[in-house]
C-alpha cells in the first residue's frame, strides 16, 4: 500500500521512542519511501504481489517484516537517542559558555561601588549611586548605544576601561594657529596639535563601534587613540560672554594617523574660512572615540584651546585697536599741554610775588 509522506512520518513519530531527531526520521523514511509506478515498497508490497504464496510463506514474510522492523526501530531509538544526548552536550556547552561571557567573575567586582563615599559628609559634597555588580544591568531596559551615535540619546552599558598611571597622563597645546594669529580668508591652512602621553593612530569605525569598547593602554602604559581638533565661529568677539553653542561647528576632523610619530599631529583645513573671529580645541579619545580617562581629579587639562582671527575680523580689530591707540596718544599729548600751561602759570605768579618783596 501507498503511504503519503506525511503518514509514514506520523507513523514512526508514534511507533518509535519521542528521544530522536527530525533528521534522523527524515534519513530512515527516505529507505521507506514507495517507488513510483505503482511498486511497492519493501517486503509487504513483494508479498502482495505473489498472490499463490501460502499462508505459512505470508505469515514468514509478515514474520520476517516485523523483526526487520524492529531491528530498524530499535536502530532509529539508538541513534536518534545518541545524537540527542550530544545535541544537549552541545546545548548545555553553548549555555554555560554564554553564561559565562554574559556573568560578573567575582574577581572583577569593585567593591567601591556599593559605598557612596558619604560616610564622612562634607559641604557639597554627593552621595554616589551604589550597586554591588558593577552597575551590569544599569543599562537594562533602557535604550542602547549598540555602537551608534544616536542624537536622540543613550544608555552605554560598556566598561570604562584601563586607566593610565599618572606618568602617562594626557596633555596638549595648539602650535598652530598661534594665539590671535590672523589668517587670510578662504585660505588653506593647517591646524597642529603636540600631544603628550598618547599613542595615537587608532581610529575605529565611529558609525558601527562609537563607545563599544573600552579604553586600552598599549604595552607603554600610554592610552590608546586619537585626537579631533574642532574650531568654532566665536561671533564678532575673540572674548565672548557666552559660551558657544556645542551643536555647531565651522569645522572638524578626527586625526586618525600617528602624526609625526614625537606626538605632533595636525589636519589641513582645505579651502580655509570666511572672515570671523574662532576657538580651535583639541579633543582626545580612546579608540571607540570616548574622552580620555585620567587616574586622578586634580590634575591638568588634557585638551587645548586656541583663539585666532580670520580676514576681515583681524582688519577690524587691527583698526580698533589703532584708533583706540591714537585716542590715547592724543588724550596724552592734551594732558601734557594741560600739565606744562599749568607749571608756566605757576611760575608767572612766583616771579610777580618775588617783586614785590624786592626791597
Amino acid at each position: 500500500m501507498y503511504f503519503p509522506k506525511a503518514a509514514a512520518v506520523f507513523l514512526c513519530i508514534t511507533t518509535l521512542s519521542e528521544a530522536f531527531s527530525i533528521p534522523d526520521v527524515g534519513y530512515h523514511l527516505a529507505a521507506r519511501t514507495p517507488q513510483r509506478f505503482g511498486q511497492g515498497g519493501s517486503g509487504g508490497g513483494q508479498n502482495r504481489a505473489n498472490n499463490g504464496t501460502t499462508k505459512a510463506s505470508n505469515g514468514g514474510g509478515s514474520a520476517k517484516t516485523s523483526t526487520t522492523r524492529a531491528a530498524a526501530a530499535a536502530s532509529v531509538t539508538k541513534a536518534a537517542t545518541g545524537n540527542n544526548n550530544n545535541n544537549n552536550n552541545n546545548n548545555v556547552a553553548a549555555g554555560n559558555a554564554a553564561a559565562g561571557t554574559a556573568c560578573l567573575k567575582s574577581n572583577a567586582v569593585q567593591t567601591g561601588s556599593a559605598d557612596d563615599g558619604n560616610a564622612t559628609p562634607k559641604d557639597g559634597q554627593s552621595a554616589s549611586a551604589t550597586d554591588t555588580a558593577n552597575f551590569i544591568n544599569f543599562c537594562s531596559g533602557q535604550t542602547l548605544t549598540n555602537g551608534l551615535q544616536l542624537k536622540t540619546g543613550s544608555c552605554n552599558g560598556i566598561v570604562m576601561g584601563k586607566i593610565p598611571s599618572t606618568a602617562n597622563m594626557i596633555s596638549a597645546i595648539v602650535v598652530s594657529p598661534k594665539p590671535a594669529e590672523n589668517i587670510a580668508a578662504s585660505t588653506t591652512f593647517t591646524i597642529a596639535v603636540q600631544m603628550k602621553g598618547l599613542t595615537a593612530g587608532s581610529f575605529t569605525n565611529a558609525a558601527a563601534t562609537y563607545y563599544s569598547a573600552p579604553q586600552d593602554l598599549a604595552s607603554n602604559g600610554q592610552i590608546i587613540g586619537h585626537t579631533h581638533v574642532t574650531v568654532q565661529d566665536l561671533g564678532n568677539s575673540l572674548q565672548p560672554s557666552s559660551s558657544p553653542d556645542p551643536v555647531q561647528f565651522a569645522f572638524f576632523k578626527g586625526i586618525n594617523d600617528a602624526g609625526n610619530g614625537n606626538g605632533l599631529l595636525s589636519a589641513t583645513v582645505t579651502g580655509g574660512l570666511p572672515a570671523g573671529n574662532y576657538r580651535v580645541c583639541s579633543m582626545t579619545s580612546s579608540s571607540n572615540h570616548q574622552p580620555v580617562l585620567m587616574p586622578v581629579a586634580q590634575r591638568g587639562a588634557q585638551d587645548d584651546c586656541q583663539k585666532f582671527t580670520v580676514g576681515v575680523a583681524a582688519s577690524g580689530n587691527g583698526n580698533g585697536n589703532t584708533n583706540a591707540n591714537a585716542g590715547g596718544n592724543a588724550a596724552t599729548s592734551a594732558t601734557k599741554a594741560a600739565a606744562k600751561a599749568t607749571t608756566t602759570a605757576r611760575k608767572s605768579k612766583a616771579t610777580k610775588r618775588a617783586r614785590m618783596y624786592v626791597v
